[in-house]
């Protein structure tokens, strides 16, 4: 399991590769260490000393020439020969300051480099008698130190963290830069790191989120210049019907229609404030409720008498607007909060009769029962584009802004709605296409005997 999360983990594998190839590096450096320190230690090469000793024996029998010879292996060769006769006698050497002593027991390791070691070998004189040569090979470099393989292990680890260090770093300012400059207000800032590890799924989160907060905030700019205009046109028309009403000069008949005309208008203010001020409550109580629910005052609700009142207010409302009704006779009752379910049944009518241009279409309500109660509310209007379809339940989103003057309204409904049946534990499909309609389908949890 350990290694499945290891490989899963782009970044993790490549700083375990890193720990990897350090660990290789210094215990290749410690036994090239070891290595050259053993190296020497080692003897002069046979056949080095071999010539050494058949050019001395060609020269035994002249003086001058055995100088020479000597002068020569100490100036080409750099080590220190003494020749020793058959008689263990000093006979010759190329020592600056006499014949060196020579050691010839076993080297420590690592060698002492104060302490040269000596090698012998036979030489036979011209009498046939066996005297020898005494070879000191040059001094080689000291051995490696505790101190310079230190040196070197942390220069191996510290290159190689480094390199590592840049490869994190760099995407890390990249993404910091980008969130000091969104939350200095630069909405189009993103980090779009094109990294496939973490760093980069980090990235991508940190742009979702940003385009989403963007989103939101131009649809909350949106309902501030929507709001006014909401909010003006009810009231210009109530001012319009009570100068009407006051010229009206006792005609009763006159004051009722404007009267009733006043009604219409009060409800539609009622309801834009009803959306406004639902959205806020939900966003309050995000904290303290999961969803941005409030708690809900449950009770046993009949679906059949919920959607009955629900087509009688839509009828009402919109009195040449057919709606046909297809409920069975028996449903299964839910355990639900009247009120808010009902507000989210209305926001899917008001929702469809607001999208749905010619007023000859009917909207269908549709209800069945079973395992779960299935709620449908389907129009023929102007339906809404498939990559529209993801945000529609996003607070203050409308997928047609050429219609928000003509339709009204802030974008809220769809959202309410959605979150309304989430908090009853149901859940809430679209679909839909253009110039085809709109099906939305509230799907509840029946009431479970306790």
């Amino acid at each position: 399991m350990a290694i499945r999360d290891l490989l899963r983990g782009r970044l993790s594998l490549r700083i375990y590769l890193v720990g990897l190839a350090q660990i290789a590096v210094i215990v290749a450096g410690f036994i090239a260490v070891m290595e050259m320190n053993r190296r020497t230690g080692v003897n002069p090469g046979k056949q080095q000393l071999r010539f050494i000793t058949s050019v001395i024996a060609r020269s035994l029998d002249d003086p001058r020439a055995l100088e020479g010879a000597l002068a020569i292996v100490r100036e080409d060769l750099k080590a220190t020969i003494t020749v020793i006769d058959p008689d263990g006698a000093f006979l010759a050497t190329n020592a600056p300051g006499g014949r060196p002593p020579c050691d010839t027991t076993a080297p420590a390791f690592p060698p002492d480099p104060e302490a040269p070691r000596c090698y012998t070998a036979a030489l036979r004189f011209p009498d046939g008698r066996e005297g020898r040569v005494e070879a000191i090979p040059p001094p080689l470099p000291p051995p490696f130190s505790g101190l310079r393989v230190i040196a070197f292990v942390l220069v191996v680890v510290g290159v190689s963290s480094w390199l590592l260090g840049r490869t994190l770093t760099r995407p890390l300012r990249q993404l910091s830069s980008a969130a000091r400059a969104f939350g200095g207000g630069d909405l189009k800032a993103r980090a779009a790191l094109r990294n496939r590890d973490e760093l980069g799924e980090v990235s991508r989160a940190f742009d979702e989120m940003a385009e989403r907060v963007a989103e939101l905030l131009r649809a909350e700019r949106e309902l501030l210049a929507n709001v006014s205009h909401e909010l003006r046109t009810p009231l210009s028309r109530i001012r319009v019907a009570l100068a009407l009403i006051s010229e009206a000069e006792g005609d009763v008949a006159v004051a009722r229609e404007l009267l009733a005309d006043i009604g219409g208008d009060l409800d539609e203010l009622e309801r834009l404030i009803s959306d406004v001020l639902t959205a806020a409550r939900l966003d309050l109580e995000d904290a303290a409720s999961p969803g941005g629910i409030p708690p809900l005052r449950r009770e046993r609700v009949d679906v059949l008498d919920l959607l009955a009142r629900a087509a009688s207010r839509f009828r009402a409302a919109h009195p040449r607007r057919a709606l046909r009704v297809d409920v069975p006779e028996e449903l299964p009752p839910v355990d639900a909060d009247p009120v808010l379910l009902r507000r989210a049944i209305d926001n899917l009518l008001e929702n469809a009769h607001k999208y749905t241009e010619r007023t000859a279409e009917a909207i269908v309500l549709v209800a069945r029962g079973g395992e779960e109660v299935a709620i449908d509310v389907i129009d023929r209007g102007v339906g809404i584009a498939a990559a529209d379809l993801p945000r529609v339940f996003r607070p203050f989103f409308r997928a047609d802004r050429s219609r928000t003057r003509a339709t009204g309204g802030l974008g809220l409904g769809l959202a309410l709605a959605k979150r309304i049946v989430d908090a009853h534990g149901g859940r809430i499909e679209l679909a839909s296409a253009p110039n085809e309609g709109t099906h939305a389908r509230v799907r509840l949890p029946i009431a479970r005997d306790p």
